[in-house]
């Protein structure tokens, strides 16, 4: 298989810590027709919580949150896919430190033998993530 390196925007929200608050927004993007690629949601502290979402059509994920009332933000990121085998994210990881950039989020995958991961930095590190990976 060959490594695919891709830059890509994930948009993310800013939503309650609350029981249904992801179903609400999953159930607009069924509604509303979002194909979401990949996505991540954790708890920011007492009654917040963060999602991003990697969507085939941005604009459309954009509008379905907006009709909930959520205030979207765009974020590039860098997404990775390539066979899984001992020691890849690792690698990933060190041409990223040998560039001296700091990476803000992360999150890596691996099923049926493919490998994947997304990674989140500064913007202004952005153009340097993307060299140090070669995307």
């Amino acid at each position: 298989m060959a490594t695919n390196i891709n830059r890509i925007q994930v948009i993310g929200v800013t939503l309650p810590a609350k029981a249904g608050s992801l179903f609400q927004i999953y159930s607009n993007f069924k509604e509303k027709g979002v194909d979401v690629l990949a996505a991540w949601a954790y708890e920011m502290g007492p009654g917040n919580a963060q999602s991003h979402f990697y969507c085939k059509d941005l604009e459309r994920a954009k509008v379905a949150l907006m009709a909930l009332g959520f205030k979207p933000s765009i974020e590039p990121a860098v997404h990775v896919e390539t066979e899984d085998r001992l020691g890849v994210f690792a690698e990933l990881l060190h041409r990223i430190s040998k560039a001296r950039l700091s990476v803000n989020a992360t999150s890596a995958m691996s099923v049926g033998g493919k490998f994947a991961c997304v990674f989140f930095v500064d913007p202004k590190e952005y153009q340097g993530l993307c060299k140090a990976l070669g995307c």
